[in-house]
């Protein structure tokens, strides 16, 4: 089972990392505007969390690892919270649905304890 959740966990960490390159305008519009750098600030969290797909595959230091990716998964809460309340859409041009918006918000919970989870080790 902790295969699986691996392989889930590294695949749409990979994907969510290569669109924040892909599609950069659209993650830039979720980090608030009081912030410098928001163009950095999107594609350094793309360069983590595909540095993050690829850690959870290696052995060792799997117990940091995760604690890092769980903070992560903290770190990046705000940005959903404003995307929230400000009803921005995930694709620019759209009406945002505001229940989509909030309801993924508890999302993170599970990402955060997921990740811890994948570092402790086997009894």
């Amino acid at each position: 089972m902790k295969l699986f959740f691996r392989s889930i966990y590294s695949f749409f960490l990979f994907v969510a990392g290569v669109l924040h390159f892909v599609r950069e305008r659209g993650f830039r519009r979720i980090v608030p505007k009081i912030l410098p750098f928001r163009r950095a600030i999107v594609l350094i969290t793309g360069v983590f969390e595909i540095i993050f797909a690829i850690l959870l595959w290696v052995k060792k230091g799997q117990q940091i690892t995760s604690k890092l990716l769980a903070l992560f998964m903290v770190a990046v809460f705000p940005a959903n919270v404003y995307m929230a309340v400000k009803k921005i859409s995930f694709r620019p041009g759209e009406k945002a649905n505001p229940w989509v918006l909030w309801l993924r918000l508890p999302l993170q919970i599970p990402l955060i304890i997921g990740a811890l989870t994948l570092g402790r080790r086997a009894k």
